[in-house]
This record gives structure tokens, sequence and C-alpha cells, in this order.
């Protein structure tokens, strides 16, 4: 050290005097040590250090030999510190300070090593570093201020002289002094403090993961077996703070409003805990200028024992809550509600009030108003981007099952979700602007209770009565606007005498006017055409009689058709409805023209067997004198018959037993219903019944295949009976012509050639009329096997009706099907 004349040449003595007086914690006899050690190495050779290394890895290299040779795990532990000085930015010179630690280390294996500053007093001035400079005895300020100027002016005799003095007071010092810990409990209770609060200290050391605290492996030497058990159960209280604090910054940004609502009520509890720290920190500083109570480490066991018990039951609900949100955040709190400690009901419920709250404002805000307020899609009823005004109801809105909380039952989620979807449905698409009916005592409710009315069981039965009255009023207000202003039961008749053909004069008197068109190719049919045909039969039918608005809403419409189709194939009726009635009506209109097909091809076939009986009485009257046609007749007639009794029994079967049963049930169930979801689930209900038993179900495809070709049979057997009446009807009427001509014919009568042409007519005749027989007797035997096999289904049929009806088809036991 260079001498230089001003201000901080003087006071440097003073500030090494401060400095070893701060370190020995204001101890004479250790501060003298330290004083004499440090003017002993500032006036040394080895003071002046020599060229420092300026490859830091060289450095590192050397440092790595030294620590393995001690060490296996000396070596690791300085890899990790080494790794944590290259993250900070605070060392300037970080490569002159290792250098600087490593000549420290050097010159330790040569010299005695101490422990901490503490034991230089255990030790006599022999031991001690060799030194040029010596302390004078008597005021130890002015004898450093001497030693200090004398080193200047190298007058180092003079210091050297006074040094048997100093050795002699050191080794007449108090015998207590040796007696004293290698590490004092007021250290390390102040490296506890920090490592309260996440912050390393001299003696405790962070563990991997930055969570909990480790004691220093070389200071853990000097520790004994008691106090390492209470610095373990002290230091089990920072990783606990640490868990918490941990959580709270990891979703602080990110987490929602609920979320958020779980993280001020730990930092909440986190500041009590600070203030307790503060105190404790207090209370140790206090005992070192003030006459006070020791505070030990027992002591600041009590100290934090409450926040310790707390901290253990949030730091469990925190871990729980990791990685969920909304509902299913509040319901992973609310399980330890019902946990048997006292201490963790207390934590939970304060944790699951403070969550419940934004809970609590959704709630009312959706009961209120219809609106969801929820940007991070924590509420348990979420919203959809739906524009299509028939499908608001069905679509727009939906319980997530997920974000329930479990003190919500399933029953009051679908509640809740039905008012709010009523008041949007009143809104948007009813647009009435009136006072919502049961605002009052809902909104009353919400101003006088708390989060709490969500799970308590004494406060949640009275918001389980105001749900109650609220969705009731709610739907009956909806139900009301349904069926009278926009006449609900008309619209359901509407559809019942159109599309399942429930207006019997209309649906012949149409099938009558169609049948021309409909037996046409269906590219050649136009929908212009059906139009008027339909507008026909409602001008000479009880059709008229109907609303006019009803009226236009009914209309005609073409399926997609392939090649070879007839009208037959493609043709519907269709019945347009919208508005607030849509929603009930529009999603089931596939269902519909599925149910018209159906019944249509019925009552076509009934139609066919009808004009197929009056055919054959006219043809019995007409060709009574042609003997040949009676055998292929009778048969005709048979098949007919038999024919005629399984549709009227099918018929019966699906406009009856299923269509009317199924009918009488919905207007029951409409009827007494409390809300808009139970009117769209009996009408559901009600198609899917009608769907059943007319065997367009899924389980019944097999039926209705095997229906559908009885049905082709009956077409065919149309055709057979259609030819041969073609057929008849030409012969017999060449037939009266051939008479007439021999009756005119005075004296010449017919030619040999006439002759020959009238036998080969009634010969092509009398073979047509056998292969005709033929065909119709290879008709009847394919029909009776797949009646049959009909029969044979339904009998097997789970559906105790389908089984009647294969009795009624075969009642007397015509078909052998046993």
């Amino acid at each position: 050290m260079n001498s230089s004349s001003g201000p901080e040449s003087t006071n440097q003595p003073d500030l090494i005097l401060k400095l070893c007086n701060h370190v020995a914690k204001n101890k004479p006899v250790l501060s003298a040590n330290l004083c004499k050690i440090a003017f002993s190495f500032l006036s040394s050779s080895v003071a002046v250090a020599p060229n420092v290394p300026s490859d830091e890895q060289y450095i590192i290299v050397q440092i790595r030999q030294i620590l393995s040779a001690q060490s296996k795990e000396n070596a690791e532990h300085f890899e990790l510190l080494y790794s944590n000085i290259c993250k900070t930015s605070v060392l300037q010179n970080r490569c002159s300070v290792l250098s600087f630690l490593l000549k420290l280390a050097k010159m330790s294996q040569k010299e005695v090593k101490w422990n901490t500053v503490e034991s230089l007093e255990k030790f006599p001035s022999t031991i001690r570093p060799k030194s040029h400079l010596a302390l004078k005895s008597g005021n130890s300020q002015e004898s450093i201020r001497s030693i200090f100027q004398g080193h200047c002016h190298n007058s180092v005799k003079s210091v050297q002289s006074s040094s048997t003095n100093i050795q002699s007071s050191c080794l007449t010092a108090p015998s207590s002094t040796a007696d004293l810990s290698l590490i004092t409990e007021r250290d390390l209770l102040q490296d506890i403090i920090y490592s309260f609060q996440g912050i390393e200290g001299r003696f405790l050391r962070k563990e991997v993961g930055n969570l909990g605290f480790t004691v220093d492996p070389k200071a853990g030497k000097n520790l004994t077996p008691i106090q390492r058990g209470l610095v373990e159960r002290l230091t089990g209280m920072s990783f606990l703070h640490n868990q918490l604090k941990q959580y709270c910054d990891n979703n602080d940004e990110q987490g929602g409003v609920i979320c958020l609502a779980l993280v001020a009520t730990l930092r909440e509890e986190l500041s009590a805990y600070y203030k307790t720290i503060a105190l404790l920190q207090t209370a140790l500083k206090k005992q070192v200028c003030i006459d006070q109570p020791q505070m030990t480490l027992r002591k600041s066991l009590v100290y934090i024992h409450e926040h310790r018990v707390r901290f253990e039951w949030l730091a469990y609900i925190a871990e729980q809550c990791n990685d969920k949100k909304g509902g299913a955040l509040v319901t992973a709190v609310h399980g330890f509600l019902q946990h048997g400690s006292k201490c963790a009901q207390e934590v939970s419920e304060k944790v699951l009030t403070a969550v419940c709250k934004p809970l609590y404002i959704m709630l009312w805000r959706w009961l209120l108003d219809g609106e969801i307020n929820d940007s991070c899609n924590e509420f348990f009823i979420e919203a959809r981007d739906i524009t299509a005004a028939e499908r608001l109801w069905h679509d727009k809105y939906h319980v997530r099952k997920s974000m329930v909380p479990s003190f919500i039952t399933m029953d009051q989620a679908k509640k809740i979700l039905a008012t709010g979807k009523s008041i949007n449905f009143l809104r948007q698409i009813c647009k009435d602007s009136g006072q919502l009916p049961g605002r009052d005592a809902l909104q009353k409710l919400s101003r006088s209770t708390s989060a709490e009315a969500l799970f308590a069981p004494e406060q949640s039965l009275e918001f389980d009565a105001t749900l109650e009255k609220v969705y009731r009023e709610t739907s009956l207000r909806v139900l009301d606007l349904l069926k009278n202003k926009y006449r609900l039961f008309e619209h359901l008749q509407s559809l019942r005498r159109y599309l399942l053909l429930g207006q019997g004069d209309f649906i012949r008197h149409l099938l009558e006017l169609l049948v021309p068109e409909l037996n046409k190719p269906a590219q050649e049919i136009y929908n212009h055409t059906l139009s008027a045909i339909l507008e026909s039969a409602i001008r000479v039918t009880n059709a008229q009689f109907e609303d006019e608005d009803t009226l236009q809403r009914l209309t005609v419409s073409f399926m997609g058709h392939s090649q070879g189709d007839t009208g037959w194939d493609v043709f519907s009726l269709v019945y347009i409805v919208d508005g607030p009635v849509g929603t009930i009506f529009q999603p089931t209109m596939t269902t519909y023209q599925c149910l018209f097909g159906a019944l249509w091809k019925a009552k076509r076939m009934e139609f066919v067997l009808a004009n197929m009986r009056k055919q054959q009485i006219t043809m019995a009257k007409k060709f009574r004198k042609i003997k040949e046609l009676q055998p292929v007749m009778h048969i005709i007639h048979i098949l007919t018959s038999e024919m005629i009794h399984f549709l009227h029994q099918t018929q019966y079967y699906f406009l009856f037993e299923v269509l009317e049963c199924s009918w009488a049930e919905m207007l029951r169930q409409v009827n007494h219903a409390e809300c808009l979801d139970d009117i769209i689930g009996a009408h559901t209900i009600f198609l899917n019944s009608v769907q059943c038993g007319v065997l367009l179900d899924e389980s019944s495809r097999q039926l209705f295949s095997q229906l559908r070709s009885i049905y082709n049979f009956i077409l065919n057997l149309e055709g057979h009976q259609e030819a041969l009446n073609e057929a008849a009807t030409r012969e017999y009427e060449t037939y009266l012509e051939f008479t007439t001509n021999v009756e005119s014919s005075v004296n010449f009568g017919i030619t040999t050639d006439e002759e020959i042409k009238a036998k080969a007519r009634v010969e092509n005749f009398h073979q047509f009329i056998n292969s005709i027989r033929t065909k119709v007797k290879h008709l009847s035997q394919t029909y009776k096997q797949f009646v049959k096999k009909y029969l044979i289904l339904l009998s097997t049929s789970s559906n105790m009706n389908l089984q009647l009806l294969s009795v009624r088809l075969s009642f007397n036991d015509y078909y052998k099907i046993i």
C-alpha cells in the first residue's frame, strides 16, 4: 500500500478498525487479532500479488484440481457455484476474483486453516501467521493509527518492539472465549430468517429447484444434532413459502379471474406471514443492544407455528389447483372443506369464499341478464358463436360438465342453463322487451347474500329456492308466448294433418290428382305443375277452411333423384316453420320428410289396391263371356285380397297404434311442460316413437327393406292386371267386331283368311293368358315367401307391438310361419 497525503490516507486506519469491529461483533480481543492479521497481510510481501493469469479457464482447471483432491462433493459444489456466478452480472472482473480465491486456497494449504472468524480467539498468537507489524497495548484505535503511520514512514522496528505485549494479552484472555460455538445460534437464526423469505445466507443454500434450503456442508459439520433438527424444521417453512410464492408468480398473468382470486388469497396469507418475519427480525436485533430475552431457534418455531400449519394446507390446495381453472379449480378447493382437520376447514373455507366470488358474479349476471362475461372460459355455461335463430336454443349455450362446481348438482346446472337461455330466447328470438318475472327477488337475493350462499348448506337453501322460482317463472313466460302468440298447437296440428297424412280427404284427393304426373320420370316433372295440383286439392277439400297462414306454409318439394326414378320417388310435402316455433320444428324437418315418405308409400299402396279391386269388379262383369279369363282372374283376386288384408293391418298399425297413441302422449306432455326443453323433448320422443313404429329406426332396417319388397309385389301385380285388362279389352272389342262382320254378311259370310286370322288371334290371346297366369302364380308364391320372412322378423322382434302385428297379419296361421 502506498502512502498518500490527504484525508483518505488519514481515514484508512479508522476504516480498517471499524471493519474489524464489525466482523468481530464488537469483541475487543477478536477485533485486535483481526486488525493484526489485516495489517500483517497488508505489510507482507505476499500482499503484493504477482502477475495474475488472464486466462479464466486456466484458473478454473487449477481450482478443480485442488477441490477434486479434497472430495468429489466439493468439486460438484464448486461447479454449481461457478455456474451461478457466470449467470450474474454483479461481478465486473470475474477472472481476478477467481485468481484471488485460488491464491487464498494455496495459502491455506501451507498455513493454519480457520473455519470461522470467531475461531481466531481459540488460538494463541504464536501459531497465527507471522507479521512484520504488531499492535500496541492500550487504545486500539491509537495503536492502529500509529502502526499505519509508522509503516508509511518505514518505522517497523518501533512497532515490533510492542509485539510481546500484544501476544501476552492474547494469551491471558478469558478462557470462556474458547468455549464459544463455531456457529452462533444468532447467526444461524439470521440465516433462517433470510430463508423464510427465499433468500440464501451464510450457512443455508438453496436446493435444486430453488424451493427448499439445506445447510452448507462445511457449516453443517459444526452443528449439533439438536441444532440440525431445528434447522430442518424451520427450513420446511421456507419450502412452503417458496412453493406458494412460485404458484402466485406463475399464475399472476396467465390465470383467469377465479385463479387470480386464489392468488390474491395466497398473497394475503403471505403478507401476514411477512409481518411475523418482521417481528422476528426486530426481536433478533433488540437482543444485541437491549437487555431482552434471547431469541432462540425453539422460540422462532413458536413464532411461525400458526403460519406453518396454514401454509401446509395452502400449499396442498395450490398443488391440487395447479393446471386447473374455473369451476374445476373451485371443485378442487371445495374438496378440502370436507376434511376432518379444523384448520383445513378454516383455510379451505376462506379460499373457497374468495374463489367463489368471481363465479358468484358470473352466475348472477347470467341469471339476471342472460349474459356471459367469461374471457378465460371459467364459467360452467359456455356460449358458442351461433347466428341461426332456430339453433340458438339448441347449440348456442350448453353446460361444460368439467367446469360445474361440486356443490352445484347437474339438475341445478340445467336449470341455471335454461333460465339464461330463456332470457336470451325472449330477448333475441321473441323480441320480448317486457319485464322478466322473478327479477326483483333475484336481485334482492344477490344483494343480501355472499359467495358462501353457493356452498354453505345453511345459505344454499335460499339460493336453491330462489333459483327454482325464477326458473319456473321465466320458463312459463316462454311457454305462454309460444302457445298463445306464436300458435304452437296450431302448427303441431298442421304437421299432423299434412305431413303425417292425418287429413284423409285432402290426402286422398291429392293422390288422385297426382297419379298422372307422378307416374312420369322424375326429370319430366315440374314444380309449378305440382304446386297447381296442390292448390286444387286444397280448394275442393276441407283444407280450404284452414287459416291462411297455415296454407301458405304448405308447399311441395323434390328430393334428389337418380336415373330411373319416377315422381313417386322424389315427391314430398313441406311445411315451412320459422320464428320462435322454428326452434322446436326446424331441426326435425328431415325426420318429418322421412315419415311422410314412409306413410305416403303405404297410402299409395292402399290407393293402388283399391283401384285394382274396382277394375276386377269391372272386368268380371265385362268379360264374363270370356271363360278363359276366369282362372287367372281368380288367382289375381285371391292374391289381391291377401295384399289388401296385409296393407289394412299394416296401415292400421301405423296410423292408429303408432301415430295416434304417440300423438296423444305428446299432447299430454306438452300440456304439462314446465319449460321449452320439456316441449322439445316431448316432440322429439314423439317423432322417435313414430320412426320406430313405421320401421325407420336403425334396428328395423331389415324389416323396412322387406316391407318395400312387398310393396313392389303389389305394384307388379297391378302391372300384370293392367296388361291383362288391356289384352282382354282388345280381344273383346275385336271379337265384337268380328261377330258383327259375320252377322252382316248375308250371302257370303267370312273368308278362309279371315277365319285363319281369327283363330290365330284367339290362340295368341290364350297364350298371353297362360303366360300371365304363370307370372301371377310365380308372383303369388314369391310374395308369400317374402311375407313369411317379414312375419318371422316381426315375431322375433323385441318390440311387443310388432309381435302382435305379426299375429294379426296371420291371425288364422294362414302363412304357417312356425
